[in-house]
């Protein structure tokens, strides 16, 4: 079960199964040794090229945060997880599958972009931006239903797509080089900001794009809230080369955590706050009103309510110890949707701008428009063994033990156009913020 559950990189059924304390996130029963050098008298792990450097910058640092630790992990431009594995999604050997791997998945999402641009009164040109957008799989998926069902669309389209890694980057120009053309119909950038468009409707899609994103963690103590801090650790009996310690002092980013928690916090207690999230969340913002109109859609896993600890390694479609080979284990948490709506809650100009949506699961969104019917029109013409696999992909996408409740889904668009599929009504604001 747990191996399936993996596979989807979060479900419900693993989360619950999966959640100790803060404090046992280095303990052994987490570790999975499988380097040579680990022996009964010294478990260190064989230190991967970036634990030498990290090792070297916490010695003199004496410690540094856990978001960074994080941040360094998955994107350092030579050793970060992204730069340097050639297996990260989509096949036997990747440490994970993605819903984008799923081909219905992006024929669904290719309906809602053609719906929204609908809506927006079918502008002759239409900016399609996709954040972290993986292999180029889900994009593929989307242009490909786009030209098979609104080929004026497919010409309409500018595509954007934000990666950090450069060899992602080759491997989805790879994917979709049948949509490049020599006018630069696709482009890359590396950050939102760097996005140069404005006043053209523009289209936003982030699938698993903010649980790769660094959390920053607090624990309650007889100090008050302190943050959680990674040094190094020489223990010869613990695998890992780091572990999790308290921050020394208090840190500045204690003023994100929400005004509910900490003032009514108890020794002990822990939260998540996703201060990276909300940040791109305020930049996304930005875009979007700057765009003439804009639409965003948000798809991951994690709840509409503050997390405690979820942050979790991923290797070979197992949970691992996150602080275990850096670099070669993928580190993500749950996200914590009210945070993200909170960034824009608290900003006059998001509220008189932006509209934005009730946070819905990923089963209830696909079903609203139109999973079953695209389910229906694919499998009728397969054999038994492939309308098996398809079966199977589906339930991964829609049942509540996989991908359906766990993974949810957060709408966000412009004020002036019809409300995006399937939105009726929006978010009321929290009194404070209307009335500031």
């Amino acid at each position: 079960m747990l191996r399936r559950c993996v596979t989807s990189r979060f479900s419900a059924a693993a989360f619950r199964r999966t959640t100790p304390s803060l404090v046992y996130l280095h303990a052994s029963e987490m570790s999975t040794p499988d380097r040579d050098t680990v022996t009964s008298k010294n478990r260190k792990e064989f230190k991967t090229p970036l634990c030498v450097e990290l090792v070297n910058k916490a010695t003199t640092q004496g410690y540094y945060p856990l978001t960074q630790f994080i941040k360094d992990c998955l994107t350092h431009p030579q050793h970060g997880y992204y730069a340097t594995k050639k297996h990260v999604i989509g096949s036997e050997k990747a440490d994970f599958i993605t819903a984008a791997e799923i081909g219905f998945f992006g024929d669904v999402l290719a309906a809602w972009v053609m719906d929204t641009w609908q809506k927006m009164g079918t502008p002759r040109v239409v900016h399609l931006v996709e954040l972290g957008p993986g292999r180029g799989s889900l994009m593929r998926t989307m242009l490909n239903q786009i030209r098979y069902s609104n080929p004026h669309l497919l010409h309409f389209l500018q595509i954007h797509l934000i990666e950090v890694g450069a060899a992602r980057q080759e491997e989805q120009k790879k994917a979709l080089s049948e949509f490049q053309t020599a006018q630069g119909k696709i482009k890359w950038w590396m950050s939102i900001e760097s996005l140069p468009f404005t006043l053209e409707p523009t289209i936003f899609i982030a699938n698993e794009y903010f649980d790769a994103l660094p959390v920053a963690q607090f624990r309650y103590t007889e100090r008050g809230w302190v943050e959680t801090c990674v040094e190094v650790d020489e223990d010869p009996a613990t695998e890992a080369h780091f572990r999790l310690v308290h921050a020394p002092s208090g840190s500045m980013s204690a003023y994100l955590i929400p005004d509910e928690v900490r003032k009514k916090g108890k020794v002990g207690d822990c939260i998540e706050v996703n201060a990276v999230g909300m940040q791109h969340m305020e930049l996304l913002m930005k875009k979007m009103i700057d765009c003439q109109k804009a639409a965003c859609l948000i798809i991951d896993y994690g709840k509409d309510e503050n997390m405690q600890n979820t942050l979790r390694g991923i290797r070979s479609h197992r949970f691992v110890d996150p602080l275990l080979s850096p670099g070669e284990v993928d580190l993500s948490s749950w996200v914590a949707f009210n945070q993200l709506r909170w960034a824009l809650e608290r900003l006059e100009i998001a509220r008189r701008n932006l509209v934005w949506f009730p946070v819905i699961t990923q089963h209830d969104f696909l079903q609203f428009n139109g999973i079953d019917v695209r389910l229906a029109h694919v499998i009728k013409d397969e054999e038994t063994k492939s309308a098996m696999k398809i079966l199977q992909n589906y339930r991964r996408l829609m049942d509540e033990e996989e991908m359906g409740k766990s993974y949810k889904v957060f709408a966000i668009q412009t004020r002036n156009f019809p409300y995006v599929s399937p939105f009726f009504k929006e978010m009321p604001l929290p009194a404070q913020a209307a009335r500031s």
